[in-house]
């Protein structure tokens, strides 16, 4: 099995997808949880080349990836019956090497790794909570939201603090993992997603009804900007340096950038035709924005500084949370 992954790795070209040469984008592996097909793809980055479709639990939502780059994580949302497991992925192997029952708590969808990378935090949207799991021993803790429908999170980045987006309720709350606390705070209608600068003094969330980005200032609880998109920003993304948020307008497949100093916008940035937009991250440099794209099947690769679609790499039926592990 390894020998066939190292030979995948050399592999420079690959079939429905247009590839830049490997210096061009980071080295490494991406994994997209793709909602139709109840698969994850893991596909190397340089070559754009699927490593593996393993099969999930129903509705694979939304992935996370350890600092380290050894693990994935896929949520199992479930589809009409609820889901209550998380799936580990093993990424040097490409191989999914564990499904944690999380028992009573149900409908995981954000996810993160924390700090160390033994413990991940996941929202349990039916039990209105955040869980922190520990990747062998299951569950370790709740924190209890108390909101409707809790559902995307944002994790700052010394994993102190979450914040999770609450859907029903119109909410996000921050949750700390050390000692359990949850605090609440009425933002917009129908708020999905979510991110908090590296510097943890801003939560950025969207609207999907107003179609408005919220502006929260962490140390006074308070919103103190509203940012019109003019349609619903599906997911929002703050790089890693602090300086662009990345808005997936889903209806018009573009991503919108935003200079999170001025909060004006910068770029537009055009997705295939009928993309349908969804979930985004950033390679660690900030130069690349890798955005899920469920109506086309694909990953589309983004490079920020030329504000140039780079190529498109073909995933499973449905993608939609993207992670990236890059090799240092």
């Amino acid at each position: 099995m390894r020998i066939a992954l190292m030979a995948a790795l050399l592999s420079a070209t690959v079939a429905g997808a247009q590839s830049p040469s490997s210096a061009q984008s980071p080295a490494g592996v991406l994994i997209a949880g793709n909602k139709r097909a109840n698969t994850a793809s893991v596909v190397d980055l340089a070559s754009g080349r699927t490593l593996a479709e393993l099969p999930t639990p129903p509705g694979p939502h939304e992935s996370a990836v350890s600092s380290n780059g050894r693990w994935g994580v896929i949520t199992g949302y479930g589809t009409q019956q609820p889901g209550n497991t998380l799936l580990i992925i093993d990424l040097p192997i490409a191989a999914a090497v564990r499904t944690i029952d999380l028992g009573e708590y149900r409908r995981p969808h954000g996810i993160a790794f924390l700090p160390g990378d033994s413990l991940i935090a996941v929202t349990v949207e039916a039990n209105q909570a955040v869980l922190v799991v520990h990747r062998e021993r299951g569950v370790v803790r709740a924190i209890h939201t108390g909101e409707q429908a809790t559902h995307q999170m944002a994790v700052r980045p010394d994993g102190v603090l979450g914040y999770t987006a609450n859907i029903r309720s119109g909410t996000i709350t921050e949750v700390n993992f050390t000692n359990g606390a949850a605090r609440s705070l009425a933002v917009a209608p129908e708020v999905e997603g979510i991110s908090v600068t590296p510097d943890g003094r801003e939560v950025w969330v969207g609207s999907n009804t107003a179609g408005t980005i919220s502006i929260v200032d962490v140390a006074t609880w308070k919103v103190i900007a509203t940012l019109d998109q003019g349609e619903r920003p599906y997911r929002v993304n703050i790089s890693p340096d602090g300086k662009l948020a990345a808005a997936a307008l889903t209806i018009r497949s573009r991503i919108r950038l935003i200079d999170v100093a001025t909060r004006k916008e910068i770029a537009l940035l055009e997705a295939p035709a009928n993309a349908q937009p969804v979930g985004m991250t950033w390679s660690a440099d900030g130069k690349r924005l890798y955005v899920a794209c469920q109506g086309i099947n694909a990953i589309a690769e983004f490079d920020v500084a030329s504000r140039r679609l780079v190529r498109t790499i073909a995933v499973g039926d449905g993608p939609d949370g993207v992670a990236v592990a890059e090799r240092r």
